[in-house]
């Protein structure tokens, strides 16, 4: 009873109509859908293509940029940190000019606690959007007028503003702010401020969670002790 129900239900509907009485209409619902799963299909398989075949820069390569690699001169308003629909690592080898830099967007970013590192609690961090995945790795000299928010540098980062970065081994000349995770090298700017630094800050005030090196300003605060114009630790 339940069976010649549902029956006679559908029977009444355009359902049944399409599918049993319109054979025609029934066929051509069926190739339509087909159609479009194989299109979409098409279209995801074009996209991961896309994306695995992204060619290299050489010599001259525009920023930002979706290459993986930029050999020689990487030139731009803005880098390639900006592009958060590629979840993969883009690197500059050689020359990197952001003519504005993102520091351009965040004025007032100095007034925000983040900028203090030595605050941070973990050795480790998330890359881009809490992902494991690095943006941009710079390798090379690092130029830009308002300062850059980058993964890792690894050779000289210059600005009369500021940066934000992850990772730097080599030198981060920013006159105003130097703010970075662990810094290998030099750094020098009015105010320094890192999670780890293996090496020398220079500023009017330098502060580091984790410090095997020595730091020279006005104030300088690392694991061990606070003082004024000369600071050292060679401790965890």
């Amino acid at each position: 009873m339940a069976l010649e129900s549902i029956f006679h239900i559908l029977k009444r509907t355009k359902i049944f109509y399409l599918l049993v009485i319109n054979k025609r209409v029934s066929m051509r619902l069926v190739l339509t859908l087909m159609l479009i799963a194989t299109v979409f299909n098409s279209y995801s398989q074009d996209q991961e293509v896309e994306e695995d075949t992204i060619k290299n820069r050489y010599i001259v390569g525009l920023l930002p940029n979706k290459s993986p690699n930029i050999y020689g001169l990487a030139l731009g308003l803005i880098g390639s940190e900006v592009r958060c629909d590629k979840f993969y690592t883009k690197k500059s080898h050689g020359l990197n000019i952001q003519l504005l830099g993102q520091g351009f967007f965040t004025p007032f970013y100095v007034f925000n606690s983040k900028l203090n590192w030595s605050n941070y609690e973990k050795d480790t961090l998330t890359y881009g959007d809490s992902t494991d995945v690095k943006r941009v790795v710079h390798n090379g000299l690092l130029i830009s007028v308002f300062g850059t928010f980058s993964e890792d540098i690894n050779g000289v980062s210059i600005s009369p503003w500021m940066s934000m970065n992850h990772k730097v081994n080599g030198l981060n000349l920013n006159l105003l702010i130097n703010s970075t995770h662990t810094m290998n090298g030099l750094s020098i700017g009015l105010y320094n401020s890192t999670y780890k630094t293996n090496g020398v800050q220079v500023g009017l005030v330098n502060q580091t969670k984790k410090l095997k090196g020595f730091q020279f300003g006005i104030w300088n605060v690392n694991n061990k002790r606070k003082l004024p114009f000369i600071n050292w630790c060679f401790t965890d």
